[in-house]
């Protein structure tokens, strides 16, 4: 191997362990997680997810699948034609201008959402992002299915209703499979004819 070869080999490498440092601590969606569907209600409450914990998770890592806490995650449901409730859960900041809601990252670089929203969609339109990086997009769902009159009430059971027994992506708020089931009209019962609430304008 000549001298210029060796040279050459050494800068590369270096180039290559400086990426990696000032790539640290900045969010990775490669090694960074979250849950396939950010399941909404109108009063808040935290609805579970298969294999998950309850509510909508994101773990936040770095390029050495490092946490990162103290981070800022943040759904972006701008794209998803979804509707965003002007009142959330304590500790989730609100951005009505742009359909966005926040919370900050725990010493386990773990954030948990219990999104109040309004209507689905059952494409990927629903964005993770932490500080700014795209951590991935998700599809959206709520017990508010018809985004009317802010509140789980009674044309969101009709369309419920319509759904039970059947694969019926929208209405599988316990995310089982498609399957609209005892599980999802367990989370629907709780939340019909409760908390009326305002949408983002």
């Amino acid at each position: 191997m000549t001298r210029m070869v060796r040279k050459a080999l050494t800068i590369a490498a270096g180039f290559a362990v400086v990426a990696s440092v000032a790539s640290a601590g900045v969010p990775d969606p490669r090694f960074s997680t979250l849950d396939a569907v950010a399941v909404g209600t109108n009063s808040g409450v935290l609805t579970s997810q298969v294999a998950a914990t309850p509510g909508f998770d994101v773990v936040v890592r770095d390029v050495n699948n490092a946490p990162l806490s103290g981070r800022t995650v943040t759904l972006n449901y701008a794209a998803s034609g979804m509707k965003v409730y002007s009142t959330q859960d304590a500790g989730t900041t609100i951005n009505c201008a742009a359909k966005s809601i926040s919370r900050i990252t725990n010493g386990s670089g773990a954030v948990v959402f219990g999104p109040r929203t309004g209507k689905f969609t059952n494409s990927n339109t629903v964005e993770v992002s932490a500080d700014g990086v795209v951590l991935g997009n998700v599809k959206g769902r709520s017990t508010d299915l018809d985004g009317n009159a802010g509140q789980t009430a009674l044309g969101d059971f009709s369309l419920f209703s319509g759904a039970y027994g059947l694969v019926n992506p929208e209405t599988d708020f316990d995310v089982s499979g498609g399957v609209t089931a005892l599980g999802d009209f367990s989370i629907f019962s709780g939340e019909y004819a409760g908390v009326i609430g305002a949408y983002c304008p």
